[in-house]
């Protein structure tokens, strides 16, 4: 085990993509199997030290970030395990793009298609992460097929999906005494926010999503799909708004993995680079569909059906891009990455973190959620641009303050957004987590008594309140 103490070697565990500042720790322990995981925690649970959990530093919520105490890095945790065909076993630092590589070449893929492929595959699932793809394959909830996790005392145990299952409200277990699941509703659409809690709920399910609070994921065995047909991508551009929520409605209903969304100031900063980005234009959707059938008939097929689609909407040919071949298909895969490539630059620059949200609503929503988008940001002289999951009617507005009153300006607006989306049966996370950023908004969502709720589950599993402090809910709860 490598054990780290100076700070110029503690220091790149004390940043994130969330901007927040003032992290520290004491020491920074590197195990290199899972008993050395396991006598960490015993050490920090006999001495009631606060261990915090480091992934691959990915995460936009500050979840990885120590407000004193130890963090346990997994980074030597890298070991892709076994392979049957189906069912992946890796370690928890194993990152997702050595995940996709390993199965493209076996025609397999690991469906939760997450855009930061250097997270770690622990990452991912602490915070049931979600992608574009996840239109059509939902979070990576669906594919956890069995975890095994190191409990804060040291424990560990294995959590295949099927073993432990509650009855009704309630959970037994031979490790456990009794216990309720957390009594608050969960909207029904894609979320992370909070710890999952359904009548009849798997056990495993309790620990995805559960952001590092509960345990310390070691190892996940990961159900792959079969893919090995012919990707069909298109880039639509378009001249108003009402234009795109028509089209949308129309696309979700086709067998699609993705349908993603650029408003106007979006495609402004993906010009920057990409120069063939048409001018004057209001916004753009991508969207993918898989040909199971690769033959040239079947490809000319599916280009037909979406051109009588798009037909309907009278737009020239010239704004229709499609993409059949890998390496057109790659170039439309950086232009859709271009967008926060360009806010990491704009947020560098101006020294002044953005401010992100994370809002999902029900589709039969939607449409007033992103009507009130565009009513807010048209009130306010303020830098912003809107982009991502509209096939899962889960935008992401990207607010980029010039100054410090800027900020407080962003902050109100975010509030106004979480409080709209909450009044419509929304998420406050729909995929990023709660993290130490957004406490406040989970608190809108569920209220006080949901976040009781909250820390007595945590207190089931970590009666010390020693992991990832301050992760989910503010930390001073757990001293109540």
């Amino acid at each position: 085990m490598i054990i780290k103490s100076d700070k110029d070697t503690i220091s790149p565990y004390l940043t994130d993509q969330s901007g927040l500042n003032g992290s520290y720790c004491e020491r920074v322990f590197v195990p290199e199997n899972y008993s050395e995981v396991s006598d960490v925690l015993k050490y920090a649970f006999q001495n009631s030290l606060p261990v915090t959990v480091s992934g691959s530093g990915t995460g936009v919520t500050g979840g990885r970030l120590p407000f004193g105490g130890i963090v346990i890095s997994l980074e030597k945790l890298n070991k892709i395990i076994s392979f049957d065909n189906e069912y992946l076993v890796v370690q928890a630092g194993v990152p997702l793009s050595e995940i996709h590589s390993f199965l493209k070449k076996r025609n397999r893929i690991y469906p939760p298609d997450s855009t930061e492929w250097s997270a770690s595959i622990g990452g991912n699932i602490a915070t049931n992460a979600s992608g574009s793809r996840t239109f059509k394959y939902g979070p990576t909830r669906k594919y956890v097929k069995e975890l095994k996790i190191a409990l804060p005392n040291g424990d560990i145990l294995d959590i295949p999906r099927g073993e432990f299952v509650a009855k009704g409200s309630w959970f037994e277990t031979p490790f456990l005494p009794p216990f309720e699941i957390a009594n608050y509703k969960m909207p029904d659409i894609k979320n992370a926010a909070g710890y999952y809690s359904q009548k009849n709920m798997d056990l495993i399910d309790l620990f995805i999503g559960s952001e590092g609070t509960l345990s310390v994921i070691l190892e996940a065995k990961l159900k792959t799909l079969y893919f090995n047909g012919q990707l069909l991508s298109f880039f639509v551009f378009f001249d108003d708004y009402s234009q795109v929520l028509d089209f949308v409605a129309k696309a979700r209903k086709q067998n699609l993995l993705s349908i993603e969304f650029f408003d106007e100031n979006s495609l402004i900063l993906v010009r920057k680079n990409f120069s063939q980005i048409p001018k004057n234009k209001k916004a753009a959707v991508f969207f993918e569909e898989e040909i199971l059938d690769k033959t040239p008939d079947a490809v000319e097929k599916a280009i037909g059906k979406w051109s009588e689609i798009l037909s309907k909407f009278n737009i020239d040919d010239k704004y229709i891009w499609a993409a059949v071949e890998e390496d057109k298909e790659e170039e439309f895969k950086k232009i859709r990455h271009e967008v926060p490539v360009q806010v990491n630059e704009i947020v560098k620059l101006r020294k002044i973190p953005k401010v992100g949200t994370d809002i999902a609503v029900p589709e039969e929503n939607f449409n007033e959620m992103f009507s009130y988008y565009l009513q807010l940001f048209a009130s306010e002289k303020i830098d912003y641009l809107i982009f991502g999951h509209i096939g899962d009617c889960h935008l992401h507005a990207n607010i980029l303050p010039k100054n410090i009153e800027e900020m407080k300006t962003a902050k109100e607006i975010y509030l106004k957004l979480v409080k709209k989306a909450i009044l419509l049966n929304g998420t406050v996370s729909a995929e990023h987590g709660i993290g130490k950023l957004k406490h406040q908004f989970l608190k809108e969502m569920y209220g006080e008594d949901g976040l009781k709720e909250m820390v007595r589950i945590k207190k089931i599993f970590d009666e010390k309140g020693i992991l990832n402090r301050d992760n989910i809910f503010p930390k001073e709860y757990l001293d109540k």
